[in-house]
């Protein structure tokens, strides 16, 4: 392939007509620029809208925030609006009234007073006008509820429950806002194949219109470990017994609960209450048997199995003797 070659237009010309090509070229950019700008524009720009409320008052509903407007001028503001980063803000003291009133012409009159600027016409406001009520404000302290979707690497779970700091919010706005809420959301926490302790922030849900929240990030801890199987023989307990004398068989039963490895060496027959209430008593093939239930267990075991179910129970007579669990 012949390699191309890009012939520069000027090369063949002198330093004196290249210097007086730029010139001309200069000029005609000035003057399309003074043609350009001296042009009248229509654009359209946004108005902030700010509030200064009566101390313990608040909106009933939320008023605009902002309003649009179009503005006619030449190009010239506009761009000299541009250089300077020029932004337009109305600020409204509210009266310590029951009703508040804003209205197109109020705000027509005071962007007029802003503008300050007789070239510039003010053509269309996008705004109808507002009349809001207003009530007393209002400031609770809510506890944060967690809304969580968490998964676990195998042989992993929770090692302990989930900590939040702060774990309460304060709600600030309108009582008719506030009063009904008894709890602040956080967003999501979705954390996949978890096998360590996880820490970081969480936001909290984000409030409607009228209502503010204080802090909106908490923190969140995720304890994590390992966990394994243990067994121990627990003790079964009499309730409502039918005689004074009473034996069971067994009288102990075995318990296999899931436990974390932090917890391994604390866990002893002591931490269980493991039952037999006479009051549910049944008769099967011929011998009085009741249910054995675990009315009390430590909080930071995942599950419990217990072996047998049942215990048979007899009413002992004077110098008898019937076989207990360790003889078995």
């Amino acid at each position: 392939m012949k390699r191309l070659k890009i012939r520069n237009p000027l090369a063949d010309k002198s330093p004196e007509d290249r210097t007086i090509l730029a010139i001309c070229l200069g000029f005609a950019f000035i003057f399309w620029l003074l043609v350009k700008f001296s042009k009248e524009y229509t654009v359209v720009r946004t108005v902030d809208l700010h509030y200064e409320l009566p101390q313990g008052k608040a909106f009933v509903t939320p008023p605009p925030e902002s309003v649009l407007v179009n503005l006619t001028a030449q190009g010239w503001y506009f761009l000299v609006a541009g250089i300077m980063g020029k932004h337009y803000d109305l600020a409204y003291e509210v009266n310590d009234h029951t009703v508040f009133n804003l209205s197109p012409t109020q705000i027509r009159s005071d962007l007029d007073d802003l503008v300050n600027d007789k070239e510039v016409e003010i053509t269309n406001l996008v705004f109808d006008g507002v009349r809001i009520p207003l009530e007393g404000q209002e400031q609770v302290l809510l506890p944060i509820r967690l809304f969580q979707e968490l998964s676990f690497a195998d042989e992993h779970h929770l090692a302990d429950s989930i900590v939040l700091s702060p774990d309460s919010v304060w709600i600030t706005g309108p009582i008719s806002q506030v009063t009904p809420l008894s709890y602040w959301a956080t967003d999501s926490l979705l954390l996949n194949n978890l096998s360590k302790d996880y820490e970081g922030q969480l936001t909290l849900r984000v409030p409607e219109d009228g209502l503010r929240i204080a802090p909106e990030v908490v923190q969140v801890k995720v304890p994590v470990e390992r966990y394994t199987e243990k067994s121990i023989f627990v003790n079964v307990e009499v309730v409502n017994p039918l005689a004074d004398s009473i034996r069971l068989f067994p009288d102990k039963a075995l318990i296999k609960c899931v436990i974390g490895l932090s917890h391994y060496n604390d866990l002893s027959p002591e931490n269980f209450r493991l039952i037999a209430d006479l009051n549910k008593t049944f008769i099967r093939e011929g011998k009085n048997t009741v249910p054995l239930e675990l009315v009390a267990q430590p909080a930071y075991l995942h599950n419990a199995l217990i072996t047998p179910r049942a215990t048979e129970f007899f009413v002992i007579k004077p110098n008898e003797n019937l076989p207990t669990s360790e003889s078995q």
